[in-house]
């Protein structure tokens, strides 16, 4: 399996980063293992937790982006294809590092030992099967898309994007607002998916302004880079909805979070992640011309996919009694570096662009003829 996954990433983004990804998935794997056996457990699976979290809901959001978009009928629904494939070639590994960090909770979630064994196991079992049928889901999704016009995959995205919402849900209230002892905002889980949903489209938006040069694409960066400006108002909305009623009622109990990220090194971090996700987006996204421009969406999609992975670390780890020591942010900054390898990789070996822009690379099953989906004559 590993030698076809890099052979397919070798084909579409080319040998140089295949051999930086790899290495990165490995000095990942090495650091994660070295973290756990000399005492850096918390902090090592505490940032493989926040890395996962990014990754595998900007992957499960890149499915849940293409089935929206072929509910709504929207006319560019071949632009999200290539990042909705490559996004669901991410799954397999995304399920298999869950299990590593719901297996390992002892070591990194003080919420682990207190519940007890039985209790906790129930809690792995549920999750695993959760995300297993939401992956499932995905893929059936897909595969129903690839079928003449894709018109019969509506009802199989409208099951994904259900089970989007309640799956990535679910992740929020284990994996974020179980590690604290304070109230935790019940706001967290439509925050975090609808986080991960904006980190979709900024991706999508982000292939689109490298891809080809011609009057559709104008166009369609255009309507990307209205959708993105729209959900980074509706990304703040939450966010302010997190803090109002706190404020407003004057509601001590759940204060904790929100401190835990105004203090220290954090308080840098956060107003860091609010500057790249809300205000440089919203007033670089006001004029027309910065729409459509190539280097401009470019500019404002990557600007929120960083900030938004920032957060999620802003998410995870104050909750944590982790100390930001020298070994802490090497361990933890290389686990990083581990699953965002492994993600190039996997993503990396299912994404074709539009128009099949690199030389040689087989065309992708979106702009094949309806008849030719497995690769096979329509004839």
């Amino acid at each position: 399996m590993t030698g076809s996954l890099l052979r397919r990433c070798r084909a579409t983004l080319g040998p140089g980063v295949t051999r930086l990804g790899a290495a990165a998935a490995a000095v990942g794997l090495a650091a994660l293992v070295a973290g756990v056996t000399f005492g850096l457990g918390t902090v090592s699976l505490g940032t493989l937790a926040a890395s996962w979290l990014f990754f595998a809901g900007l992957a499960a959001a890149a499915v849940a982006f293409s089935a929206a978009v072929r509910c709504s009928r929207a006319r560019w629904v071949d632009v999200v294809s290539p990042a909705a494939e490559a996004g669901a070639a991410f799954f397999p590994f995304a399920l298999a590092l869950l299990a590593v960090l719901l297996v390992l909770a002892g070591f990194w979630m003080p919420a682990a030992a207190g519940v007890g064994r039985v209790v906790w196991a129930e809690r792995l079992v549920r999750d695993l099967i959760a995300s297993a049928l939401l992956f499932g889901a995905g893929r059936r999704y897909l595969r129903r898309a690839r079928i003449g016009d894709g018109s019969g995959a509506t009802p199989a995205a409208v099951i994904y994007l259900v089970l989007y919402a309640a799956v990535l849900s679910l992740w929020a209230i284990d994996l974020v607002m179980s590690l604290h002892e304070w109230a935790p905002s019940t706001v967290i889980p439509p925050y975090y998916f609808m986080g991960a949903f904006l980190a979709a489209i900024a991706t999508v938006a982000l292939a689109e302004s490298v891809g080809r040069e011609g009057p559709a694409s104008a166009a369609t960066r255009q309507d990307l880079g209205k959708l993105l400006f729209a959900m980074v108002v509706m990304w703040g909305y939450l966010l302010w909805s997190a803090y109002l009623p706190v404020w407003y009622a004057n509601m001590p109990d759940e204060t904790g979070q929100l401190l835990a990220r105004w203090q220290g090194g954090w308080k840098v971090i956060t107003l860091a992640m609010l500057a790249a996700v809300l205000v440089f987006p919203f007033f670089f996204l006001l004029p027309e011309r910065t729409k459509r421009g190539r280097k401009t969406l470019e500019a404002a999609s990557l600007s929120v996919l960083a900030g938004l992975f920032g957060e999620q670390f802003l998410l995870v780890l104050p909750s944590l009694p982790v100390h930001l020591d020298a070994p802490s942010i090497l361990v933890g900054a290389c686990v990083t570096i581990g699953v965002a390898g492994l993600f190039v990789l996997a993503a990396g070996s299912a994404f074709q662009p539009r128009g099949g822009a690199w030389p040689g690379a087989p065309a992708p099953s979106w702009e094949r003829p309806s008849g030719d989906r497995d690769g096979r004559s329509a004839a």
